[in-house]
C-alpha cells in the first residue's frame, strides 16, 4: 500500500464536492424531478474515504506509524467548531420562531447531533429521511455527520490492521470489507430500510471503495491513464443519471445506490491519475465549483436548518421562498467559513498536544450537550407547566380509536376491531378505512345516533393502508407494504362474517395510485372481499392543506402577529392525485350494485378553498386530517347522504326505514 507521492490539495475534488452538496440542497429545497439529490452524500461518502485512506496511509508511510490522538484532534478540529455555531445558532432560532411544543424534539435531536450519534436518535425515533413531514426536525441532516464521525472513529484502526498484512492482501482486505459491508446493506434494505439508510456498518461499503480508489491510482499515479476524459465524465453522468432516476418510491440503498457510489469513484480515478486530458477536471476546479466546494461543510450545515425554520415563518412555501432560503443559507455558510471553520482548521495547535486538543473538544462538547439537554427539560417543564392551549387541543382532537389502541401501525397485520353502541342493536355498521377513514367516526357516531340505541358501529382503521386492492410502496418502510395487503385480506374476512346492513369505507387520496389504479382495486373490493355488506358507501378523500394548519394558525396569531391577511392559511381545493382517486372510486361505484360515494369537500372545503380555520372551529389538525370537532359539525350532512345512499338501493325493503329513529341534531 505504498504511496508514490503525497496527498495534495486538488480544486476539482472541491468541484465534485460542489456538485454533491448541490445535488442535495436541490432535493431539500424540492426543485422538481431532483427528489434524488439526496445521493450527494453517498458521494460524500466515497470522498470521505478516499481522502482519509490517503491521510491515514501516508502517514503510516511516511512517520513507520500512525498517531491516533493527533488524527482524531485533527478531525474534531476540523469538523467540530462549524457544527456546534450551527447547533448554538438553529437553537436560537428554533427558541425565537418555533412553537414551543416543538422544541423538546428539536432539542433531543441536537443534543443527539453534538454527540455525532444523531444517526441512532432517528433510528430510535423512528424518524424517516425520506417521510415527508410538515414539521421536519431542523437537525436531521445530522445524520450524515454521525455516520462519517463514526466512521472516522473506526477506520484508523482497521487500516493499522490491513497494514500489517503483506502489501498483496492489503487490496482483497479493503475489497471483503466493501462486499460484506454491500451485502449487509442490501440484505437491510429490505429487511428494514430505516437502519440500511442510518447505520454506519451498513454504509462503510461506500468509504471502502473511496479507499480501493486510492489505493488503485496512488500504486499507478506515475502512468497516464488512457480515457481519463471519459472516465471523469461517465462518473458525473452516473452521479446526475441517479439524482434524475430515483424518486419517492425507490427504495433506498439499494442496487441503485451503486450508480452515484460508483459514479463518485470513477471521477476521483480520473482525478487522482495523471492524463493529458485537462478539460472536465478545469471545469470541476473552476471558480465558482471550487468556492462551493470549500463551503460544502458550512452549505451542509446550515442549509436544511434555514429551510425547517423558514418554513415556520413564510405563510407559503413556494420555489421562489426557497431559494430565498438557500440564499440565506450559503450567506451563513460563507460567514461560518470565514469566521470560524476555515480559520480554525488553519490555526497552527502543534504546540498543545493531541490529548489537550482532544480534551478541549471534548468540554465544548459536552459543555454544548448539557446546554441542549436543559433547553429539552425546560422546554417540557414550560409544557407540561401551561394549560393546553387551543392549538394544542387542537392538536390532539382524534376519534377515539387512537385513545382505545385500535388504529393499527404500520409494522402490524392484526386486526384490532373497536365497538361503539349497543352490542344488542338491530342494525350494523363498520367503518373500514386508514387514517382518514377513522377521522370520519365523529361524524358518522351522530349522523347513525348510537345513543338511539338502533346501531352499533364496528371500527376497522390502520395507519396509511387504503382501502384498494393495489399493491402499496411505502415510502417509510422503503419497500411494498405487505403489513398494509395481509391487513386488508385479515380485515375483508372478519367484515364477510359480520354481515353488517352498512359498510362505511374511507381512505387518503394521497398515495401513488392513478385513477384506473383506484377504480379497479376498488371494485375487486367490493365484489370479492366485502360482497356480504346489504349497502356500500364510499367517502371521497378530503383535499389536504399543504401545510400543518395549527402551525400556520399559531403563527398568524392576532395576539402574537400582524393580523394575518384574508388568505392566510388557506390553500386551493386543488391536487391532481386526490382528483384521481375521487374519479376512480366514483367509476368504481357506478360499476357495483348498492354502492354509492359520497364526497363532503363541498364542506370541508367551500367555494374550493380549503381553510385551516372556519367560523372559530379548527377544520385540520396537521395538514390533511380533520379535527373530531370539526367531522362531528357534518353530522347533519353525511346522515342526509347515508339515507340518501340506503334509499337508493334497489329491491330491499330494510333499506326504507330511517337511520334511526332519533335524529338527534346536537
Amino acid at each position: 500500500m505504498e504511496p508514490t507521492s503525497q496527498l495534495r490539495y486538488q480544486p476539482a475534488i472541491q468541484g465534485l464536492r460542489a456538485i454533491a452538496v448541490l445535488l442535495v440542497l436541490a432535493a431539500h429545497a424540492g426543485v422538481p424531478k431532483l427528489y434524488g439529490g439526496l445521493i450527494g452524500v453517498d458521494v460524500f461518502f466515497v470522498i470521505s474515504g478516499y481522502l482519509i485512506t490517503g491521510l491515514l496511509v501516508t502517514e503510516i508511510n511516511n512517520k513507520g506509524k500512525l498517531d491516533l490522538l493527533q488524527f482524531y484532534a485533527r478531525r474534531l478540529k476540523r469538523l467540530l467548531p462549524a457544527l456546534l455555531l450551527m447547533l448554538c445558532g438553529t437553537a436560537f432560532a428554533i427558541a425565537a420562531f418555533i412553537p414551543l411544543p416543538e422544541h423538546p424534539a428539536q432539542a433531543s435531536a441536537a443534543a443527539s447531533a453534538a454527540l455525532w450519534i444523531s444517526n441512532i436518535h432517528f433510528i430510535l425515533t423512528e424518524q424517516s429521511y425520506f417521510e415527508s413531514t410538515t414539521l421536519a426536525n431542523a437537525f436531521l441532516h445530522t445524520w450524515s455527520l454521525g455516520v462519517e464521525e463514526q466512521f472516522y472513529l473506526l477506520w484508523p484502526l482497521l487500516i493499522l490492521v490491513i497494514y500489517r498484512t503483506t502489501d498483496n492482501l492489503r487490496l482483497p482486505l479493503l475489497v471483503c470489507i466493501a462486499l460484506a459491508s454491500f451485502t449487509w446493506c442490501l440484505w437491510l434494505t429490505h429487511e428494514n430500510p430505516t437502519l440500511a439508510f442510518y447505520l454506519m456498518p451498513a454504509r462503510i461499503w461506500q468509504f471502502s471503495i473511496g479507499a480501493i480508489v486510492w489505493l488503485v491510482a496512488s500504486r499507478y499515479a506515475s502512468r497516464s491513464l488512457t480515457g481519463g476524459c471519459f472516465l471523469l465524465l461517465a462518473g458525473l453522468l452516473a452521479i446526475v443519471g441517479a439524482a434524475l432516476w430515483i424518486d419517492r418510491s425507490t427504495r433506498y440503498p439499494d442496487w441503485i445506490s451503486l450508480l452515484p457510489t460508483l459514479g463518485a469513484a470513477s471521477c476521483l480515478l480520473a482525478l487522482h491519475m495523471q492524463t493529458s486530458e485537462k478539460m472536465p477536471a478545469s471545469l470541476l476546479g473552476w471558480g465558482p465549483f471550487k468556492y462551493i466546494g470549500d463551503i460544502s461543510y458550512s452549505l451542509y450545515l446550515w442549509h436544511w436548518p434555514v429551510l425547517v425554520v423558514g418554513q415556520h415563518l413564510l405563510l407559503e412555501t413556494t420555489l421562489y421562498s426557497q431559494l430565498v432560503l438557500l440564499a440565506i443559507s450559503f450567506v451563513l455558510a460563507h460567514l461560518s467559513y470565514r469566521l470560524v471553520e476555515n480559520p480554525i482548521r488553519r490555526y497552527n495547535s502543534t504546540r498543545f498536544p493531541a490529548k489537550w486538543q482532544l480534551l478541549a473538544c471534548l468540554v465544548a462538547v459536552a459543555l454544548s450537550n448539557v446546554e441542549l439537554i436543559k433547553w429539552h427539560n425546560s422546554a417540557t417543564r414550560e409544557i407540561k407547566a401551561q394549560p393546553p392551549s387551543p392549538y394544542a387541543l387542537a392538536r390532539i382532537d382524534l376519534p377515539e380509536t387512537y385513545q382505545l389502541g385500535c388504529d393499527e401501525w404500520y409494522l402490524s397485520a392484526q386486526v384490532k376491531p373497536c365497538e361503539f353502541g349497543n352490542n344488542t342493536a338491530p342494525r350494523h355498521a363498520v367503518l373500514w378505512g386508514d387514517s382518514i377513514g377513522a377521522q370520519w367516526l365523529p361524524a358518522l357516531k351522530r349522523a347513525l345516533d348510537l345513543d338511539a340505541g338502533e346501531w352499533k358501529i364496528t371500527v376497522l382503521t390502520k395507519a396509511a393502508c387504503p382501502i384498494v386492492d393495489q399493491p402499496l410502496f411505502y415510502e417509510r418502510l422503503g419497500r411494498l407494504y405487505t403489513e398494509c395487503s395481509d391487513w386488508r385480506a385479515s380485515a375483508s374476512e372478519y367484515i364477510q362474517l359480520l354481515n353488517p346492513e352498512l359498510l362505511i369505507i374511507g381512505s387518503s387520496g394521497s398515495y401513488a395510485l392513478d385513477s384506473a389504479q383506484w377504480a379497479q382495486g376498488m371494485q375487486r373490493i367490493l365484489n370479492e372481499h366485502v360482497s356480504t355488506a346489504q349497502h356500500k358507501v364510499l367517502i371521497a378523500p378530503t383535499f389536504s392543506l399543504g401545510f400543518n394548519g395549527i402551525t400556520c394558525l399559531e403563527q398568524h396569531d392576532p395576539a402574537t402577529s400582524s393580523p394575518p391577511s384574508a388568505t392566510a392559511c388557506t390553500t386551493a381545493a386543488e391536487n391532481q392525485s386526490r382528483a384521481g382517486a375521487i374519479s376512480g372510486l366514483s367509476r368504481a361505484a357506478q360499476m357495483t350494485s348498492a354502492t354509492t360515494l359520497i364526497d363532503l369537500n363541498d364542506q370541508v372545503c367551500p367555494e374550493g378553498v380549503c381553510r385551516a380555520r372556519m367560523k372559530g372551529v379548527f377544520v385540520y389538525r396537521d395538514n390533511e386530517h380533520l379535527t373530531a370537532t370539526f367531522a362531528a359539525s357534518l353530522q347533519a350532512t353525511l346522515r342526509e347522504k347515508l339515507q340518501q345512499a340506503i334509499s337508493a338501493t334497489p329491491n330491499n325493503e330494510t333499506v326504507r326505514r330511517p337511520l334511526s329513529r332519533s335524529q338527534n341534531e346536537e
